[in-house]
């Protein structure tokens, strides 16, 4: 379903023009028979300060089991998508990912594996930095429209990982990890074949959009290294308000199960770091968000949507010793024909 641009007429579900649906929320609704839409979106998550389960820890208390003691934590995500109209009730879409990982660490007073860091003279610790950037996992969805009404719209999507991201992501000469296998959440891929099944919930009357979405990822099986990311399951709820024809804003809540790792790489010492440990994954976590949609209905830009959606931490309990979530940030940029 895409949204109607004037909320004063209902029209059918194929003949809509406005869609309200947030920055962060990759599926919605199916679109009509032969309709194309491609879509760029850039996501920023930060993270920062250290934190086990539901409280902070300082970065002492990380070093009583740790080298070092990550600080600050940057993802960059672009993501390339296109959908298409199958038929009225079947879409099909096709994902692909650009990711670029940056994590700023601090080094234990008195270690020094490090090739190369800068050091604080007043408090004698270490600092570095390490990147990596590269393709992610292509993601292959099918959705079908259960019920395709005008006002009620249910979809079952069911979408398939394919490991193109690498698992095999290193540092490099003078890093702390040179010529080495970088941690787990600075690879590019979960290196598995995974199956994302979802249920999508949305209704529409007047200038109102109500929607709810439950989603899931099951990790197959380990990965050639040796480990096997945990399992997700996710649950967003928003509500859009369309203040003018081509204007909308959004709040949504989601909250999010990650499962620990499986397994470990054999080659990551996993008291070098806590992001070296696969305990120290996963856990619950509850986030809001703020967005807009602006949809261009004149002019060369004719047909286009921009939107944006920054979000911030309500509830964290991380399982083990991991960086607490500082802030998201959504932006897309998408067109139909």
């Amino acid at each position: 379903m895409c949204m109607i641009a004037d909320s004063s007429k209902n029209c059918p579900a194929n003949c809509c023009v406005l869609d309200p649906t947030p920055s962060g929320v990759m599926i919605s609704h199916v679109h009509p028979k032969g309709q194309w839409m491609f879509s760029y979106r850039y996501m920023l998550m930060s993270m920062g300060g250290m934190r086990s389960g539901l409280g902070s820890i300082n970065e002492n208390k990380v070093f009583e089991n740790y080298l070092m003691s990550s600080n600050y934590m940057s993802m960059d995500m672009h993501m390339f998508m296109a959908m298409y109209g199958v038929s009225d009730r079947l879409t099909l879409m096709g994902m692909l990912n650009y990711n670029v990982s940056s994590m700023n660490m601090i080094m234990l007073p008195g270690t020094t594996h490090l090739h190369r860091a800068s050091m604080d003279m007043g408090n004698h610790k270490m600092d570095m930095t390490m990147r990596s950037s590269g393709i992610g996992d292509t993601k292959l969805y099918g959705m079908y429209g259960i019920i395709n009404s005008p006002k009620h719209q249910m979809l079952f999507s069911l979408g398939l990982s394919i490991p193109t991201g690498s698992i095999q992501m290193k540092g490099d000469n003078n890093s702390m990890y040179p010529n080495q296998r970088l941690p787990y959440s600075m690879q590019n891929g979960s290196g598995t074949w995974d199956i994302m099944p979802g249920i999508t919930w949305l209704y529409q009357k007047g200038p109102i959009t109500l929607s709810t979405q439950a989603t899931g990822t099951i990790r197959s099986w380990y990965n050639e290294v040796g480990y096997q990311l945990g399992n997700e399951a996710s649950l967003n709820s928003w509500i859009a308000y369309q203040w003018h024809r081509s204007f909308s804003s959004s709040f949504r809540l989601e909250g999010s199960i990650l499962g620990h790792i499986n397994g470990y790489d054999p080659l990551l010492y996993a008291l070098n770091e806590p992001p070296a440990n696969p305990f120290n994954y996963g856990g619950k976590k509850i986030s809001g968000f703020f967005g807009s949609n602006f949809h261009f209905r004149n002019g060369i830009l004719k047909g286009n949507k921009i939107g944006a959606e920054i979000g911030l931490p309500v509830y964290q309990n991380l399982t083990g010793v991991q960086m607490a979530l500082l802030a998201s940030l959504f932006a897309s940029w998408s067109i139909m024909f």
